[in-house]
């Protein structure tokens, strides 16, 4: 009988501060955006295999929208490798691990430690920015390196790889919408995965509040709520 994988410890200081870094988050995205939403179907995804979502860089809250993808989407526990993790150690509690830019040995740790997580628990969605850094959304996509998701791909343990795409647009609201949406997750890199990230992420730019489904819903702004209209003869001209 083959033994199973033992699971990496996650320290006790994150475990539990999770509740409260989660709120954290969600009230975050509550207090930026009117509303996150999903367009399309839901994948059907294997719970006996780890995923990998590699999605657009564009939005500063991606971190936070990766981990609504994976706790609301997928039903899995969130990873994420997190260039400026130093600085916000707490998101350990959700899944943050460090991969700073400048210290390889570091990045190293990182990976050794998520390839034994997903082994032991491969009901996990790793989070992946490919694009490499932040950048403003209406300069497209960056040049995507499909030699890296080679590597990773003989590095990681029998993983599918999961275009998430991500998109801000406004519906009407002080405040702007987000939209989340996946494609097929396949199984090892085949060299389309630049064209089936950009591909969903001009699908859900068409999306309408009719066709998305409500992850994430904030308290309605006061435009929304208040009418006046009970003032207007104080102010119609005269005829």
């Amino acid at each position: 009988m083959a033994r199973r994988p033992s699971v990496p410890p996650t320290p006790l200081a994150a475990r539990l501060l999770r509740p409260a870094v989660a709120a954290l988050m969600r009230r975050s995205l509550r207090q930026s955006f009117r509303r996150v939403c999903w367009v399309g179907d839901r994948p059907s995804i294997p719970t006996d295999r780890p995923v990998v979502a590699y999605a657009n860089h564009h939005y500063f809250h991606d971190g936070y929208l990766a981990w609504v993808a994976a706790r609301r989407v997928l039903h899995r526990t969130p990873l994420l490798w997190m260039r400026d993790w130093d600085r916000v150690p707490f998101f350990r509690a959700v899944g943050a691990l460090p991969f700073p830019a400048n210290d390889t040995a570091r990045r190293a740790s990182t990976v050794r430690y998520t390839i034994r997580y997903l082994r032991a628990r491969p009901s996990t969605m790793l989070a992946y920015f490919p694009e490499g850094a932040l950048h403003p959304p209406e300069d497209g996509l960056a040049p995507i390196s499909t030699t890296v998701l080679e590597r990773l791909d003989r590095l990681l343990p029998d993983v599918l790889w999961w275009p998430l795409a991500m998109h801000v647009t406004w519906w009407g609201d002080p405040r702007p919408t987000v939209l989340l949406g996946g494609g097929t997750p396949r199984a090892g890199i085949t060299g389309e995965e630049p064209q089936n990230l950009a591909s969903v992420l001009q699908s859900i730019r068409s999306a309408s509040p009719e066709t998305s489904e409500v992850l994430l819903d904030s308290r309605p702004s006061g435009s929304e709520r208040w009418s006046m209209s009970w003032l207007r003869s104080l102010f119609t001209p005269p005829s």
